[in-house]
């Protein structure tokens, strides 16, 4: 019996290919919108709008950034989960997407089951930066200060990463959580808030300007932004938090399908202007296969369930 249904899945397969090959040959039949789950603006909305044309024109069909904000990005995510798997409606998300099973009992959607991770576009190591009148230089120093006062730092979206932070430096910064990394840099910037911790994406261009103080680079390796920046796990062993934004596809869309818009992705990606401008605005280019980006997404998403769980944060 058991070779029986062996052959009948084989018997199968065979016939499936020829028609998730003719899928793929005829996607896009229509306009393509990527569902941006972050207000216009964000740094998902500035990359959508770099890959964007190059799409439309290898796909000769309109691809069309629709804003969709709203409860931490649920409105958008659930929208492209109950899309029709066709690949037409595609999610355009940040790391925050690997946050939310840690922050909330139930969502509206499976975030394992109910979308396909297609690729990454561009990512980034988290940065820390201070006010300049903060008397610390580097992660080394900011440690030493806060283990003897307390010591604010502001987040975009949510408090995970500054509670990572605190397990492994063995610091008590209290978090400050704010909706976007634009206000975050406005407190920073008027020292509001002594410290904060974001994508170098979302933080380049207060560093650049000379702003606030640049403490470390959450990677274990340089950054193509700043590649002198200090590295923070050589202080702190194990923080290393490297933020991504991503494309993801309704469940059951055809895997040829989605292997075309993931290889066509990647080839945007590789060409000179869209690197440079990607780069301009702090993202470095992506382009995983839809394997690696799976096992990245489900891996954080287990992690910061266990830090949540650590730090004693209940879901919603």
């Amino acid at each position: 019996m058991r070779y029986v249904h062996l052959c009948l899945a084989a018997i199968a397969t065979a016939l499936l290919a020829p028609v998730e090959a003719a899928l793929a040959q005829a996607f896009p039949g229509k306009v393509v919108r990527l569902i941006i789950p972050f207000p216009t603006g964000s740094s998902t909305d500035a990359e959508a709008r770099i890959i964007g044309p190059q799409l439309s024109e290898r796909w000769k069909q309109p691809v069309i950034v629709d804003s969709r904000p709203g409860a931490t990005t649920i409105i958008g995510t659930e929208l492209v989960a109950k899309s029709p798997p066709d690949g037409h409606t595609l999610l355009f998300t940040s790391i925050q997407f690997s946050y939310l099973p840690a922050l909330f009992a139930k969502l509206p959607y499976d975030p394992y089951n109910d979308l396909m991770p297609v690729t990454i576009v561009a990512f980034s190591p988290e940065a820390i930066v201070s006010h300049p009148s903060l008397p610390v230089r580097n992660v080394k120093e900011l440690v030493a200060l806060a283990r003897t006062r307390q010591l604010n730092i502001g987040t975009p979206g949510n408090e995970l990463t500054t509670r990572y932070f605190n397990m492994m430096a063995k610091v008590n910064l209290v978090p400050i959580s704010y909706k976007g990394g634009a206000p975050l840099m406005v407190d920073v910037i008027g020292g509001h808030v002594e410290l904060g911790i974001a994508g170098t994406i979302t933080l380049q261009g207060i560093i650049r300007s000379g702003r606030v103080r640049l403490l470390g680079i959450a990677s274990s390796k340089p950054s193509l932004i700043f590649p002198d920046a200090p590295l923070i796990p050589k202080d702190v062993p194990g923080f290393e938090i490297i933020s991504w934004w991503g494309i993801f596809a309704p469940r059951n869309t055809p895997r040829e399908v989605v292997g075309r818009i993931r290889d066509d992705i990647a080839a945007v990606l590789r060409m000179p202007d869209v690197r440079t401008r990607l780069l301009d605005i702090g993202g470095e280019p992506g382009g995983a296969t839809v394997e690696e980006f799976t096992a990245t997404v489900r891996s954080q998403i287990a992690h910061w369930q266990k830090v949540a769980t650590a730090a004693g944060i209940k879901p919603q």
